[in-house]
C-alpha cells in the first residue's frame, strides 16, 4: 500500500482512534432514567436512547461485484445523460478501480468505485453555475427525488433488507411531511465599497435523502441513521420546473445536475453485538479537552452527539461498520470571538470490546529527539482477532509494514527523521501505528515528537523607514512558477498528551499536500500545530509576517482546523494571538486560500450587511478567491478528493474537462458530505473575472489579477 492510499483511507480510521482514549471524565448528556448505580441512559441528539452498557451491533461490509459490462453500463443506462452506451474507462484510484463513463454530447460523467460500488454523476458546469436557471420549489425538489428513486422501482437504492430509507410509495410531500432535507444554494453580490448590488439569489436546491440501517432485529434500537462521506443520497437542482428541457442527469427529473450515491452497491451483514461507551463520561472528555486546548474560554458548549453509522467515502475499502458519537457545532468563546470546532466523531463502542488494542510503548508521547537522525519505535498489540497487519507511518509517509501471527510487541525504525521548526517553538512530528485485525477493524495508536533545535527566526520584511515592503505585483511574468502551502491544526495545546484532537486533519492535509506535489506544484511552508501562527495570514502592514514567512508568497494556501464566524483558530496562540480575523487579510501574491473549517465564510443567520464572511473584502489585493465552509465542516479528509476534483479530467490520455477551483470546491463537499460550502470572489476593474479560473500546471501562463476591485461576490449553502 502506498502512502497516498494511506493516507486517503485513514479518514474512518482516525475518527475510530478517538474511541481508545483512555482519560475519560465527562458531563452528563442529558438527566439518566435509571435508578441510582445503574447505567446512565442518555437520549442522543437524533433522539435514540442509549444505555451505557447496552448491546450495539456492528456490521461487516460485502464486498461488491462491479465491473464495466456487469454493473458500471446498466448504471450509466438508467442516467439518460449518460447512456448504455457511452464509452468508458477503468483506471486505477487508491490502488482500486474507477470506472468513468463520460457522454461527449451532454458533458456528463459517471465515476463508478471498485472498492465499495458507490458512485458520483455530473456536469459540473451545469450543476455549479451561478447563473439562475428557473424555478426553485423546495417541496417539488423532494417529489421530484422521491419520484425518481420510485421510477427506478428502487433500483438506485441499496439492495439490503438493512438499509431503509422514507417511503418512496408515496411522493406527495408538503411542509407538515417532508422528510427530505433540501438546502437552498444562494449567491448574492456587492459593489468596491461594500454596498449590497441585490438581494441575494436562489440559484440550486440540494436535496439529501436519509438513509437508515435497520437494528431492531438485534438490539432495543429500532434504527440508526447513516452519516459521514459516504452514507448519504444527495441531488441537486438547478430547477424544479417542470417544462424545463435543459440539462438533466435523467430525463424524467428535471434540472438535476448532480448525484451522489457513495453507499449504492454496498452490503451489510451483521457480525455481533458490542456493549455501548456511556455518552456522559464521552461529552465529559471532551468538554475537558476542549477546556485545556482554550485556557482563555469564557465559554464552553459541547452538545450532545448523533449517534450514526458512519460509512467511508465510495473510493475507500471499508470491511467493518461500528456506530459513532459524532459531536457537532461544538462552541467556544475567546475575547467575544466564536470559535466553531470541526466535528468530533468516537467509536460509540466500548474501548477493548471490539478489535485490537494498540499502544505505542517508547518513545514517549511529547519526547523530543535530534534532527536528522534514526528514531526507533517499539508498540504493542492485544485483543481482537489475531492475525494482524500494521503500518508505520510518519505524517503522509509509510517506513514500515508487517505482519503479527499473534499479540505481541511490534517495533520498527525511522531513519533520518526531521521536521520544518521555527523559533520559539519546537518542531512536532505525528508518529503512527495502524493495525487492522483479521476481522478488518481497524485502530492505531499515535504520539507527537518534538525536535530539538528549533530552526532560524522569521521577521516581516521592512524597509529602513520601518514600514512594510509591498508585494504588489504590477506586472505579471509570461508564466508562473506555483506554490501552495498548508497550515494544519491536528492538535491543539497541551501539545502531545492524549494524541490528535482533530486526527481527521492528518490525512486532511497531508493528502491535500502529497496530491498537489504529484501534480507538479512545488510545496513552500508545511506548518503544524505548534508551528501554524496567527501571523502568518496577517499583512505585514499590521504586524503580521504574511508577505515573508506566511500565505502572501504563494499561489494556494490550504488550512485544516477550527474556525469560526469571519476567521481561524489557529493552534498556536502564544505567537501575538491565536484567533486570526479575516478583517486583516490583504493578498496580493496569494490566489486561492482553501479553508478546512466550520464557519469561517460564514453567512447566514446575520443581518443583510454585516456577514462574517464580509470580513475577508480586504484580502483581494489581487488575490482571486476563498473557499471555505458557511456550515460546521466534518472532520474528514478533504483535500485529496479535492485535488483529484481539480485535475483535469482525461478519458484514454485525452483531457475532456477541467472543473474550475470553485466548481471542485463544492463538489468535494457535496460528494463528501463534508457540509454546506461556499466561496467568495472579487472581479477586477480591469474587466479580470476569477470565477472559472482552474489550477494551472508548472509552465502554464500567468492567470491575471483582478484588481483593482470592482465587485464581490460569494455564494453558500445554507444549512
Amino acid at each position: 500500500m502506498n502512502h497516498k492510499t494511506m493516507t486517503l483511507r485513514l479518514t474512518a480510521v482516525f475518527l475510530l482512534f478517538l474511541g481508545l482514549m483512555a482519560a475519560i471524565s465527562l458531563t452528563t448528556a442529558g438527566q439518566p432514567t435509571a435508578q441510582a448505580n445503574a447505567p446512565a441512559t442518555y437520549l442522543t441528539n437524533n433522539g435514540i436512547q442509549l444505555t451505557a452498557g447496552q448491546p450495539i451491533p456492528v456490521f461487516i461490509f460485502q464486498a461488491p461485484q462491479v465491473s464495466a459490462d456487469g454493473s458500471v453500463r446498466p448504471l450509466g443506462g438508467r442516467l439518460g445523460a449518460i447512456g448504455f452506451e457511452t464509452g468508458l474507462e477503468q483506471a486505477p484510484y487508491l490502488n482500486q478501480p474507477r470506472f468513468t463513463m463520460f457522454n461527449e454530447e451532454t458533458g456528463a460523467i459517471l465515476e463508478q468505485y471498485g472498492a465499495t460500488g458507490g458512485f458520483y454523476a455530473f456536469n459540473a458546469t451545469e450543476a455549479f453555475s451561478e447563473t439562475f436557471r428557473g424555478e426553485l420549489d423546495p417541496i417539488q425538489a423532494q417529489y421530484l427525488a422521491c419520484m425518481m428513486l420510485y421510477d427506478y422501482n428502487q433500483m438506485l437504492l441499496p439492495d439490503n433488507d438493512l438499509i431503509s430509507t422514507p417511503n418512496v410509495v408515496s411522493c406527495d410531500y408538503d411542509f407538515n411531511n417532508n422528510p427530505y432535507i433540501v438546502s437552498p444554494i444562494q449567491a448574492a453580490a456587492a459593489d468596491a465599497m461594500g454596498r449590497s448590488l441585490s438581494e441575494p439569489e436562489t440559484i440550486g436546491l440540494v436535496v439529501q435523502v436519509p438513509m437508515f440501517v435497520r437494528t431492531a432485529r438485534f438490539s432495543r434500537i429500532p434504527q440508526v441513521p447513516l452519516g459521514g462521506a459516504g452514507g448519504h443520497i444527495s441531488m441537486l437542482f438547478r430547477t424544479t420546473n417542470p417544462d424545463d428541457d435543459g440539462f438533466s442527469l435523467d430525463q424524467n427529473t428535471p434540472g438535476l445536475g448532480a448525484l451522489a450515491m457513495p453507499f449504492y452497491g454496498r452490503s451489510l451483514e451483521f457480525l455481533n453485538n458490542f456493549p455501548a461507551r456511556d455518552i456522559g463520561e464521552v461529552r465529559e472528555l471532551i468538554e475537558k479537552t476542549v477546556w485545556e486546548s482554550y485556557p482563555g474560554a469564557s465559554r464552553v458548549d459541547v452538545p450532545d452527539p448523533d449517534l450514526l453509522y458512519m460509512p467511508s467515502d465510495a473510493a475507500q475499502v471499508q470491511k467493518i461498520l461500528e456506530p459513532m458519537f459524532e459531536f457537532e457545532g461544538i462552541e467556544v468563546e475567546v475575547d467575544g470571538e466564536l470559535i466553531i470546532l470541526r466535528s468530533i466523531a468516537v467509536s460509540a463502542v466500548e474501548p477493548g470490546s471490539l478489535g485490537p488494542e494498540v499502544a505505542i510503548t517508547s518513545p514517549a508521547d511529547g519526547s523530543f529527539f535530534k534532527p536528522n537522525t534514526a528514531v526507533s519505535f517499539t508498540g504493542i498489540i492485544t485483543g481482537g482477532e489475531a492475525p494482524y497487519t500494521y503500518s508505520w507511518q510518519v505524517e503522509d509517509t509509510i517506513f514500515m509494514t508487517g505482519t503479527l501471527p499473534t499479540m505481541g510487541e511490534v517495533s520498527a525504525t525511522a531513519e533520518d527523521l526531521a521536521v520544518d521548526g521555527r523559533t520559539s517553538t519546537a518542531a512536532s512530528v505525528i508518529v503512527m501505528l495502524e493495525v487492522e485485525d483479521n476481522q478488518g477493524v481497524v485502530r492505531h495508536a499515535m504520539l507527537n515528537l518534538f525536535q530539538e533545535t528549533p530552526a532560524l527566526s522569521y521577521l516581516p520584511m521592512i524597509r529602513g523607514d520601518g514600514t512594510a515592503v509591498s508585494m504588489t505585483r504590477a506586472i505579471e511574468a509570461p508564466t508562473a512558477v506555483y506554490r501552495f502551502g498548508v497550515h494544519a491544526g491536528s492538535d491543539y495545546p497541551p501539545y502531545g498528551p492524549g494524541g490528535s484532537d482533530l486526527p481527521g486533519v492528518i490525512p486532511d492535509v497531508n493528502g491535500f499536500r502529497s496530491s498537489m506535489m504529484n501534480y507538479g506544484w512545488i510545496s513552500t511552508y508545511n506548518w503544524w500545530n505548534a508551528n501554524a501562527w496567527e501571523k502568518d495570514w496577517r499583512d505585514c502592514s499590521l504586524g503580521g509576517i504574511d508577505c515573508t514567512q506566511g500565505v502572501d508568497r504563494v499561489d494556494f494556501a490550504y488550512y485544516a482546523g477550527h474556525g469560526g464566524p469571519g476567521g481561524l483558530s489557529m493552534p498556536n496562540k502564544t505567537q501575538d494571538s491565536g484567533w486570526f480575523d479575516g478583517n486583516k487579510a490583504r493578498y496580493s501574491t496569494l490566489r486561492w486560500a482553501g479553508f478546512a473549517s466550520c464557519q469561517t465564510l460564514r453567512v447566514q443567520g446575520y443581518a443583510a450587511g454585516s456577514e462574517p464572511i464580509r470580513r475577508w473584502f480586504g484580502a483581494f489585493q489581487g488575490a482571486h478567491m476563498l473557499l471555505g465552509y458557511n456550515s460546521n465542516m466534518r472532520d474528514v479528509a478533504f483535500g485529496p478528493r479535492l485535488v483529484d476534483n481539480m485535475r483535469p479530467v482525461t478519458f484514454f490520455g485525452i483531457t475532456i474537462s477541467q472543473r474550475s477551483v470553485r466548481e471542485a470546491w463544492v463538489q468535494t463537499a457535496f460528494q463528501m458530505n463534508a457540509g454546506k460550502p461556499a466561496y467568495i470572489y472579487a472581479k477586477g476593474t480591469n474587466g479580470v473575472n476569477p470565477y472559472n479560473h482552474r489550477l494551472p500546471r508548472q509552465g502554464d501562463p500567468a492567470l491575471a489579477r483582478p484588481y483593482p476591485v470592482a465587485s464581490y461576490h460569494w455564494v453558500w449553502w445554507n444549512e
